[in-house]
């Protein structure tokens, strides 16, 4: 079988199945239970509230503080007032259970964020089922069941919660395969912490594919997995783990030393952080810096827009971890293509040219002005970037900028400010004004991914315009080319995030290019640090110039390919 790879290596178990459906009996209720009923479901909540918390503090004991932070999140929207008018309301309506009102709440607000073109959000959907589970099982008084995973468990299992997967005995666990999810599903998520291998069979009816007690081998760099497979697979795989353990080996030996090309060229591996949970990742792999600290998450976790002091605590808590290294964090970036559940905006028939980004923010202006509160508050623990999204011309910036210092005012913050202000370069009018956005900016960060989309107009997260999106397309390398170059002759810091930044035939034109810092997830960074360190500088640019004389896709690929292979450096 073949499945989608969630979280890499190689691993062997004994199947593990789990069935984490809920069955609700839908039970109508006459006007003088609703009262009654809706004691019943404030008890569930409390007792959810209790067990929720003996979580918190399991994953903090056998993960990490970090990894906490999803749990958090969820004891946040569970203690709500927005929870609990929601249910109130649904039982006192439509006259049903407590359960019944619960598992309408989850499912409605889970589908909202399934409906949702970004894939990060598409995964939060999973946190109000869990949410909803919870809760059902402590209304119905079928919660506190222990799970008794047997010795080196592949658990399998149509879908895990956050929930379910952090309660298990994960020193027991050597593997996950899912029916339901995707990279960014907490299970995957905590499966890459484990660093046990997780796949998603989508195509595959597991319970009918797998049984419980099966010998299981799992290869998490490809998504294929085999039943009590033959010798001859069991010593191929075997071989493949001594390889593969001896690659990470050695590329841990550089986790230490320098992200510098052979000729002494320093470049910067910076991380993407989708939350504090990434934190420590990036600080695992001795990340540069935080190149893109995505705010989205703080104003996903609860049923309202956070406040300036719960956004500064977090920001703080990312400046300090950080210890100096920089750290730009973006303004929410939202919109129709994305919309928080508790924000109503009219549907568009194209969001991704709509109201998104710092356009929406200037619409909520209140909301963009908390946010800056919080910067500021923040910044005295060290220096941190602002980074404004969707930047289609100049008045955006000066009106942060004035922002900014009305804020500043209003707080009373006198002398240097320690934050510095940058810009997303992701639309084609932002790499056309990039002489005029670097004069009134700190630094720039080049975001490929929807940059792509724009300068193609291929809608990146249209399966038929797959053939049309490609990042290698001679335009987008030349718009790169002719940001960083003008950002580098006004010294201006610049950067590249989106997955371009992290795609190793990349590499090299960014090298040669003098690109300050590469913004990658941070698993990636000691692959890339083991290019950069040995190519060099010089001879990359000369590669460049090469590069931007070619006009398609294909050859830009094929030139890439043949500068790493002719060094040994293409796998």
């Amino acid at each position: 079988m073949r499945g989608e790879p969630v979280s890499n290596g190689i691993s062997h178990g004994v199947a593990f199945l789990m069935d984490t459906e809920i069955k609700i009996i839908n039970r109508s209720i006459t006007a003088d239970q609703i009262a009654q009923e809706i004691v019943r479901f404030r008890e569930g909540r409390d007792a959810a509230a209790i067990e929720l918390q003996k979580l918190i503090e399991k994953v903090k004991t056998e993960i990490g503080d970090d990894k906490a932070d999803i749990f958090e999140g969820h004891l946040e929207i569970l203690t709500s007032e927005d929870l609990d008018a929601e249910i109130v309301e649904i039982i006192n309506e439509q006259k049903i259970s407590a359960e019944e009102a619960a598992r309408i709440f989850a499912e409605s607000n889970a589908r909202e964020m399934e409906e949702l073109d970004d894939p990060y959000f598409r995964e939060r959907g999973q946190d109000f089922r869990d949410i909803g589970r919870q809760l059902i099982q402590e209304i119905s008084g079928t919660g506190n069941q222990t799970i008794d995973l047997p010795e080196d468990a592949v658990v399998v299992s149509n879908e895990l919660s956050p929930s379910q997967t952090a309660a298990l005995n994960l020193s027991r666990v050597r593997g996950f395969i899912f029916h339901k999810g995707g990279i960014n599903c907490h299970a995957a998520i905590i499966a890459r912490s484990l660093e046990v291998p997780a796949v998603i069979l989508r195509d595959t009816d597991l319970f009918n594919a797998i049984k419980d007690g099966d010998s299981i081998y799992m290869d998490g760099f490809t998504g294929e997995i085999w039943i009590s497979p033959d010798e001859a697979v069991i010593n191929e795989l075997k071989v493949k783990e001594r390889k593969n353990q001896q690659d990470q080996n050695e590329l841990l030996k550089l986790i230490d030393l320098p992200s510098e090309t052979l000729d002494h060229r320093k470049i910067g591996l910076y991380a993407n952080v989708g939350g504090l949970h990434d934190i420590q990742s990036a600080k695992k792999y001795r990340a540069d810096g935080i190149g893109l600290f995505r705010t989205e998450f703080l104003f996903m976790e609860t049923m309202s827009c956070p406040d300036a002091t719960r956004q500064a605590d977090v920001y703080r808590s990312a400046i300090e971890a950080m210890n100096g290294q920089p750290v730009l964090i973006r303004l929410l970036d939202t919109g129709a293509d994305k919309p928080l559940p508790y924000w109503s905006l009219p549907p568009e028939d194209n969001p991704f040219l709509g109201i998104r980004g710092i356009r929406l923010l200037f619409e909520k202006e209140d909301v963009l002005r908390t946010q800056i509160r919080a910067f500021l508050a923040a910044s005295t623990a060290g220096p941190v970037g602002m980074m404004i999204p969707m930047v289609a011309a100049l008045r955006s910036i000066h009106q942060v900028k004035a922002l900014i210092e009305e804020e500043k005012a209003a707080l009373n913050r006198k002398g240097p400010d320690t934050i510095r202000l940058g810009v997303m370069i992701e639309t084609p009018a932002a790499v056309q004004l990039i002489d005029e956005i670097l004069d009134i900016v700190d630094f720039i960060s080049i975001g490929t991914n929807d940059l792509t989309q724009y300068l193609l107009a291929a809608d990146r997260g249209n399966s038929s315009m797959h053939s049309y999106y490609d990042e290698f397309h001679p335009a987008v390398f030349r718009s790169i080319a002719h940001v960083i170059r003008h950002a580098k002759k006004k010294e201006k810091l610049n950067g590249i995030c989106g997955e371009l930044a992290g795609k190793i035939l990349a590499v090299p034109f960014f090298t040669g290019l003098g690109v300050d810092e590469l913004s990658i997830n941070p698993s990636q960074i000691p692959e890339i640090k083991h290019l950069i360190r040995h190519i060099d500088a010089r001879e990359a640019g000369m590669l460049v110039d090469e590069v931007l004389r070619i006009p398609t896709s294909e050859g830009i690929r094929a030139r890439l390919t043949r500068f790493l292979t002719e060094k040994a450096l293409m796998k």
